[in-house]
């Protein structure tokens, strides 16, 4: 049986690739992204403007999060030998962060088509319906940050775990602040930054995944050289 056959290498090479191609996806589209207004009449200008650059922006950005599961998954995976706890509780509630981000990618490529058609007057309207509505507002912009807290919680218990270096744990955690602001402030530039982060966090964990022996998959060890953060044990 050929090792591309092999369910155990297949399940890592598949982890490992998605790791490094999801935040990296995420980067590219969070730098094509255009300008995030506040007001929805301003916003639908932005767009308007950018009609091809916010279409191509929200399909990296879609194909990122798509790939963000088996990476995600693959995380679990690593601590389900040590802080089983938190990769279930982690996992559970990146997974669901990441459905609530497809609906409001979803949304954004909504409004790309209002942008280019129809009255702007009526689709800013309606646009600050959509936008101030709870039974759209929770299920997607509230539970979306819960990609966020997931993915601190996997950073922990792959720190405690020391299944991989410490500073890639950090920078998930930094990246997790980051997005969240992107969310709460609207700011493009904190999900730059944020996908940076997390491009180079979960991209190393991937590597790291990729050059690894599929005995090391199956039963992940201690990373060599592992240093505790200043003040944690």
């Amino acid at each position: 049986m050929s090792r591309l056959s092999d369910a155990h290498h297949t399940r890592k090479m598949i982890a490992g690739c998605c790791m490094v191609a999801s935040p990296l996806l995420l980067l590219i589209g969070s730098v094509l992204h255009p300008d995030v207004k506040s007001d929805e009449a301003a916003q639908l200008r932005v767009v308007a403007d950018n009609l091809d650059q916010w279409l191509v922006a929200h399909l990296f950005i879609l194909v990122s999060i798509a790939l963000a599961v088996p990476a995600f998954l693959g995380l679990m995976y690593m601590l389900r030998e040590r802080e089983v706890a938190y990769g279930h509780v982690g996992g559970g509630l990146a997974v669901l962060g990441l459905m609530a981000l497809v609906g409001i990618v979803t949304l954004e490529l909504v409004t790309w088509q209002m942008a280019a058609t129809g009255n702007q007057a009526a689709n800013a309207a309606l646009l600050d319906r959509i936008d101030n509505t709870a039974a759209i507002v929770i299920p997607f912009f509230v539970v979306a940050f819960a990609f966020m807290l997931g993915m601190t919680v996997l950073a922990v218990g792959l720190y405690r775990a020391r299944a991989v270096q410490s500073w890639m744990a950090a920078f998930l955690v930094v990246a997790s602040v980051l997005l969240v602001l992107e969310f709460a402030l609207t700011s493009v530039v904190a999900g730059i930054i944020g996908a940076a982060f997390l491009f180079v966090g979960l991209g190393s964990i991937g590597r790291m995944v990729l050059g690894e022996s599929d005995e090391a998959w199956e039963h992940t060890p201690e990373i060599s050289g592992f240093r505790p953060l200043p003040g944690m044990r």
